[in-house]
């Protein structure tokens, strides 16, 4: 077991909790302040997260405490920030690297893509290896259990031989990656001193090289705190192990008080959750079970929607609370397949959007700039110039918005054009004819006829500077966040190695969502796991719209 592998030396307290329990924004800020007031020093404080927005989150939760009104964010950063982070700032003054420098000597993009010749994304080199680090295997252990069709049109002979060039790349260039970075700091000499309190934010996404790391950063620290939800653990892919954490949890020296008060979740999503997890609580008996309670006044709705493509009912109240209403909404899916369908879906109803992982405001450059380009056209602030400059980023719509209403759109770049004109050419409707310029249409409704992004312009649902409510990417992204709807989309779904990892997906997905959910593609759960049936018991009320 990994609980025997790791040789807990030092045992972290565990404070286990659901999802929309506070475990960060309510009990790690309560908990630091009461560090703070117990006399331990900021700067002897340190809180670890896995991603970089995690971290600042942690940052904005407690940066108004009073013992760290005038600790400069830059500093705090320091002491609140990524696992990686933590241990490259730690390994740094070891080799007495300028902090520039050392920003592009761990840099594993810039060695990926050097070694690569400019080539990174969608190399397996890179996941293959750090996925291999996180279960601690070699390549060949590794290779035996990961599913290798992940790294076709790769095979074994052709995979190894790049990894060996790879590495000798690193070493001759005298470069680290993340997996470097944790194993020159668990296995140098140096224990730190400088650490009263560590405390780790959603650690059971922790592979067991890192929990080795962190223990050792803990060796001389007076509080070790682990934070988390094992039943939110959906990265084994990568080493992260929840049969450790629920052990960890029955453990009498580690277990601390479990939080059960609801603080997103309404009711139907609470009941839709426990549902989902079920059969996860029932591998690990009694110890397992949580009784988090719901958010006290918000029931919310289920719905089912059997394609996103597919008009119906319920997907009808989806539209019309996004445009009729001011709440969040979350689409999230298994994989990046589903991408292009909700972008797809989102367009055609005229829904501004973007991607989680991206912090532009619209998913798309070219509809963001077709979007600016257009606004000015119409009100004479462009001239045909510059529209002939972005019209080959226009042209790139063709795939989205069909090749016949782009293309009449060309006439408009060889002469002038009056209302009348759009008119004839089917763009808009001709109750228009009795505006004198296209600004007083741009605010009129109902009068454009083709085209969903010109649609968009003209009724003016698109807002370059304000961030949209609206927003998408898969679930191993949207971790950790909260909106008010979720929309979850489960027609993609794989049969993982191991049968509970889905079950915990469905559960991460459905517990971002504090109303409504609407649940997308899966009308038929006998081949899926037996926790999702949580969503089929409420197709009954669902197929009634």
């Amino acid at each position: 077991m990994m609980q025997q592998n790791l040789k807990m030396n030092k045992v972290p307290e565990f404070v286990p909790g659901p999802p929309g329990t506070g475990k960060t924004h309510v009990w790690l800020k309560n908990r630091y302040a009461e560090f703070l007031e117990a006399g331990y020093e900021w700067d002897r404080i340190v809180v670890l997260s896995h991603t970089n927005t995690a971290a600042e989150e942690i940052v904005k939760a407690v940066k108004n405490l009073p013992k760290l009104k005038n600790i400069p964010d830059t500093k705090l950063e320091d002491q609140i920030c990524t696992i990686h982070s933590y241990f490259r700032a730690e390994y740094l003054p070891l080799q007495k690297y300028e902090e520039a420098e050392h920003k592009k000597f761990c840099d594993e993009n810039v060695a990926m893509r050097n070694w690569n010749k400019g080539k990174w994304d969608k190399h397996p080199l890179y996941t293959f290896s750090s996925h291999a680090h996180g279960k601690e295997m070699t390549f060949d252990q590794y290779w035996q259990v990961c599913n290798t069709q992940s790294y076709a049109p790769y095979n074994k002979h052709h995979l190894k031989p790049l990894k060996e060039k790879y590495d000798a790349f690193r070493d001759n260039h005298k470069k680290l990656s993340f997996e470097d970075m944790i194993d020159n700091f668990r296995f140098r000499a140096e224990v730190p001193t400088n650490i009263d309190i560590l405390i780790v934010d959603e650690a059971q996404d922790c592979s067991k090289p890192q929990i080795k790391a962190l223990q050792k950063a803990a060796t001389n620290a007076k509080r070790f705190i682990f934070i988390g939800d094992p039943d939110q653990t959906i990265h084994e892919y990568a080493g992260s192990d929840p049969d450790f954490f629920y052990q960890l949890a029955s453990t009498p020296e580690a277990k601390a008080n479990e939080l059960d008060e609801g603080l997103r979740c309404g009711k139907t999503i609470n009941e839709i959750c426990k549902n989902i997890i079920a059969p996860v609580w029932n591998k690990w008996g009694v110890n397992a079970v949580r009784t988090w309670t719901p958010v006290e006044g918000v029931v919310g709705n289920s719905y089912w929607i059997p394609s996103i493509e597919q008009s119906c009912r319920a997907s009808e109240i989806l539209i019309n609370k996004i445009l009729n209403t001011e709440e969040t909404f979350l689409f999230t899916y298994r994989g990046n397949p589903t991408h292009k369908n909700i972008n797809l879906f989102l367009q055609n109803v005229g829904i501004d959007y973007k991607l989680v992982s991206n912090d532009k405001p619209h998913v798309s450059r070219k509809d963001f700039r077709c979007f600016k380009t257009w606004n000015n056209f119409l009100n004479n602030k462009v001239s045909k110039k510059q529209i002939m400059e972005y019209w080959p980023l226009m042209g790139q719509a063709v795939k989205v918005y069909g090749k016949g209403d782009v293309d009449k759109l060309k006439p408009l770049i060889d002469k002038e054009y009056n209302i009348q004109e759009f008119i004839e050419m089917g763009f808009i409707k001709p109750e228009a004819k009795q505006y004198k310029d296209f600004s007083e249409v741009v605010i009129k409704k109902d009068l454009i006829e083709k085209i969903p992004f010109i649609r968009r312009v003209l009724h003016n649902k698109m807002n370059i500077e304000k961030m949209p409510r609206v927003e998408h990417d898969t679930i191993h992204k949207v971790k950790g966040l909260t909106y008010d709807n979720v929309i979850v989309d489960l027609s993609v779904y794989r049969r993982e190695r191991d049968v509970y990892e889905p079950i915990r997906l469905a559960y991460v997905a459905y517990s971002r969502g504090k109303i409504d959910c609407w649940s997308i593609g899966t009308s038929n759960f006998k081949d899926m796991p037996g926790g999702l049936a949580g969503i089929q018991n409420n197709r009954r009320e669902i197929l009634k719209l």
